[in-house]
């Protein structure tokens, strides 16, 4: 596919900027999206709308007016209805070459429509739902930031203008805006203020202000808007109006045995209103775990359509998508890295603090995050006076309390005053409450925020510079909506943001950014990183299995500890530190999002000494032994009372190797490697399954990367090559990385086809690398010291369980350290298994093999 729907749909609105806005029907739009421009038609310069919310105003109005507002499908095949295979594709409908050759577009968006059990067996829930839609429904998706709410004013503004203009047109006289959450209602109140005199021109603004109605309901059960009139916008939370589960006993039996959905009075007189429009906020909530939610929300909006009919839902989300299924009603996308580079969110450049922390004591980390904010952003405030502000996130309140404590310390250690921490949980004071909603006041002090389930979704605090998320969150999109609360930009503001995370956490924000933002959501990513799908089918799954040797340090328990524990001095020794790492975002590439910049802090520790009796309580508490005795051998080791904070690991090594008694022994273990898993250790199939049965694994490569694997004859399938004996082609096409690569399996195919003595297999392993399928790998220690996995590219496997694995790679790269790590770690197991495998590498200069290589791979099939 060459463009996602809202690539075309930029294109063609530019277009229609370029030709004028031309609309015979309603020249009007044309006076209005001018009006946004400062001066003229060509200045870009805008009035008041940021560049990514008129980009999107235009486009809304480019499909509402020149293409009639379609149905979602009926806008897909405008697009690509001229071709049955990208119409699919551009759907995300998988389908087959040939199936796509006898299947019509009408007969399967009916079988999306009505068949639940084909929907759920290809993972199409999403696109279900779009589709049995009877009104046309879009997502807007703007990163965080972005301004959704300003966007959802202006299209109301606009659509009212439209309407008093043209009475008989089918615009919106009335608009509904609800959103999950009490936060996000509050940050929509922001439509009751906005300067629509900057969005509509003054004739226009006049007539819609005098027309205005705005009503957020409060806790009673009806609204105060008239039945069936016109130009009101309510803003409600979606619980306040939508379809109730009403449970009806049965008096005889005093059971409850049926359940009606029901309209309460708000919906009821909601759905009288003419001329409506829906526009639900933060939508990505809609569809929730399940999708439970989504048909509530789905069942209220329903009810509306069929008492007058709706003109038309728009969605507005940062996030697009369920469950990494991309939301096809996409029309609009603004991502986070676009608002980095466009300056709409705050510069993150070397702003990731990362912590490796596992289980050990804070200190140390709240006290260098203390300091690198108050040495960073002490001094900073916004141009209203506002000063800068960080907020730490929280699961538990103890968590929270601990915390506190910390720092508190660390705050007095740099002379900041403890009264600038402000906390804000379900449990928090009127007046706590009250200070967290007055953060925006530059007269408030509050510099230092604590949080449990607060400060995410929906709080605009622009003074927010800093967010530190230290030990286990709620949920992974808890994470990314906290860590992302401070990139919120204001105008004039030259000081970049910081998150600070411990490796787990920082961990969770990568995957989440990749989710939203990058790999797993390329469709909706620059064009830089578009993609293609090469499917690879299994054709064997019945492969010989590779037995292996290693050997393993394994402690075992000497004798039982009894108890008794004797403590010396310990020699001085140095603590085990805690190492902060900066990382910087990267959405360049299609891979990692959060990159290591190599600058790495080890900190110093805090506290100094610990007394004895602390000392003694940790001992007994850790290792289970009795504290007094613990006590009085310290208190004699140190009789000032404080042991040196280094000397208590040694006092902690020293009871730990007492009590624990443990000896390490050496161990060799066979494992038995298999080439394909098609089954978990549950016995669940782990391949999908194509429309005729067959296992497929999918393959996401840059679109360069393909073109240039298609065009240089790198995707090899099996009906491209001979293979006299079945030896090779275990799935095709096999997806070779290099020249070289491609050269060598057909020279060692052709070897073998003539004569293939006693090999079993031949087989090319480096195109199929995720773990859960294949357990042909083997782990190195990287440059970063930390291991990673290993998929060769080769293996020749002989009847008699011997193989010889092959890695092919470039003259240059001899010598380099990552190859050199791979190449270690399996010679060490080549070593144990001398008579069972040979590992090789072969460096090539160019696409041409070395001479001789080929010479020892057909002397170890000949001999072994």
């Amino acid at each position: 596919m060459e463009n996602t729907l809202f690539d075309k749909l930029t294109e063609d609105s530019v277009q229609w900027r370029k030709g004028g806005y031309a609309c015979a029907d309603y020249t009007l739009i044309g006076e209005i999206l001018v009006f946004q421009k400062e001066a003229q038609e060509d200045s870009p310069a805008l009035k008041f709308l940021r560049e990514p919310q008129f980009a999107a105003l235009e486009t809304y109005w480019y499909v509402r007016l020149k293409l009639k507002t379609p149905h979602i499908i009926d806008l897909y095949k405008h697009y690509y209805g001229d071709d049955k295979e990208t119409f699919f594709e551009a759907l995300g409908v998988p389908l087959s070459r040939d199936a796509v050759e006898f299947a019509e577009i009408d007969g399967v968006i009916e079988k999306i429509s009505s068949d639940s059990d084909w929907v759920k067996k290809n993972r199409i829930q999403a696109l279900h739902e779009a589709v049995i839609l009877d009104y046309p429904s879009y997502i807007l998706a703007l990163a965080m930031g972005a301004g959704k709410t300003v966007l959802i004013g202006a299209i109301i503004a606009t659509e009212f203008a439209m309407a008093l203009r043209y009475p008989k047109g089918k615009f919106m006289k009335n608009a509904l805006v609800f959103a999950p959450g009490t936060t996000i209602i509050e940050s929509l109140r922001e439509l009751s203020g906005m300067p629509y005199e900057k969005i509509l021109p003054p004739d226009l603004h006049r007539d819609f202000i005098a027309n205005l109605k705005i009503e957020f309901p409060s806790k009673g059960k009806e609204i105060q808007t008239q039945q069936g009139s016109s130009y009101n916008l309510i803003v409600t939370n979606t619980e306040k109006i939508s379809l109730r589960a009403n449970r009806r006993k049965n008096q005889q039996k005093d059971a409850f045995e049926r359940e009606e959905v029901q309209a309460n009075l708000r919906l009821q007189k909601i759905a009288s209103l003419p001329n409506l429009g829906v526009f639900s906020d933060e939508a990505h909530h809609t569809y929730g775990n399940t999708f439970d939610k989504l048909k509530r929300v789905r069942e209220t909006i329903n009810y509306i359509h069929a008492q007058t009919p709706i003109v038309t839902v728009i969605n507005t989300t940062g996030t697009p998508y369920y469950k990494k299924q991309i939301l096809k009603e996409v029309i609009v996308w603004y991502g986070l890295g676009d608002g980095i580079k466009d300056n709409i969110l705050k510069d993150l450049n070397n702003g990731i603090h990362q912590y490796d922390i596992a289980e050990r004591a804070e200190h140390e980390v709240f006290d260098d995050i203390i300091r690198e904010f108050f040495n960073t952003y002490g001094k900073v405030s916004l141009a209203d006076g506002s000063k800068a502000k960080i907020a730490f996130y929280f699961k538990t309140q103890r968590h929270l309390d601990e915390s506190r404590l910390l720092i508190e310390r660390a705050m007095t250690s740099t002379g900041e005053s403890v009264s600038q921490i402000l906390v804000n949980t379900q449990t928090s004071s009127s007046a706590e409450i009250d200070d967290f909603k007055r953060l925006n006041n530059p007269a408030n002090q509050k510099r230092v925020i604590l949080l449990i389930g607060k400060g995410v979704e929906g709080w605009n605090c622009p003074s927010l510079f800093a967010c530190a998320l230290i030990k286990k969150q709620t949920s992974n999109n808890y994470v990314l909506q906290a860590a992302t609360r401070c990139l919120r930009q204001v105008p004039g503001n030259q000081h970049s943001a910081k998150i600070f995370l411990d490796y787990g956490n920082a961990m969770i924000l990568d995957k989440e950014l990749q989710n939203n933002f990058g790999t797993d959501l390329d469709r909706l990513s620059a064009g830089a990183r578009d993609k293609e799908t090469v499917t690879l089918r299994i054709l064997k799954t019945k492969l010989p299995k590779l037995e292996i040797t290693r050997t393993v340090k394994r402690a075992v328990r000497a004798e039982p500890p009894n108890g008794k524990i004797t403590l010396e001095k310990p020699k001085s020794q140095k603590a085990p530190v805690i190492l902060r790492n900066i990382l910087t975002p990267d959405f360049s590439g299609p891979m990692e999002i959060l990159m290591p910049t190599g600058d790495t802090k080890e900190l110093p520790a805090v506290r100094k000494t610990t007394d004895c009796h602390t000392a003694a309580w940790k001992i007994a508490s850790r290792y289970h032994v009795p504290m007094m005795p613990a006590l009085k051998q310290l208190n004699g080791l140190y009789p000032k009372g404080e042991l040196p904070n280094n000397h208590l690991y040694g006092l902690f090594q020293q009871v730990e190797t007492q009590q624990a008694n443990y000896k390490t022994i050496e161990e060799k273990i066979t494992e038995v490697l298999a080439l394909i898993r098609v089954h978990d250790e549950e016995g669940k199939e782990i391949f999908e399954k194509d429309e005729y049965g067959v296992y497929v694994h999918h393959l996401r490569l840059l679109k360069k990367t393909y073109e240039r694997m298609k065009d240089g004859g790198l995707l090899a399938a099996n009906s491209d090559y001979a293979d006299t004996h079945e030896l090779s082609f275990h799935y095709t096409p096999y997806n070779f990385d290099s020249g070289p690569e491609r050269t060598l399996f057909r020279q060692v195919l052709s070897v073998l086809n003539t004569n293939p003595d006693e090999v079993e297999a031949f087989l090319f392993t480096g195109g199929l690398t995720d773990p859960k399928k294949t357990d042909f790998h083997f782990e190195y220690m990287g440059e970063d010291k930390r291991y990673h996995r290993y998929f060769p590219d080769f293996v020749l496997v002989k009847n008699t369980g011997e193989f010889y694995i092959i890695e092919v790679k470039a003259e240059n790269e001899k010598g380099d350290p990552i190859v050199e790590a791979k190449k270690k770690a399996v010679e060490r197991l080549a070593q144990i298994n001398v008579n069972m495998f040979r590992y090789h590498v072969i460096y090539c200069d160019g696409s041409v093999m070395p001479s001789g290589a080929l010479g020892e791979i057909h002397e170890w099939v000949k001999c072994g």
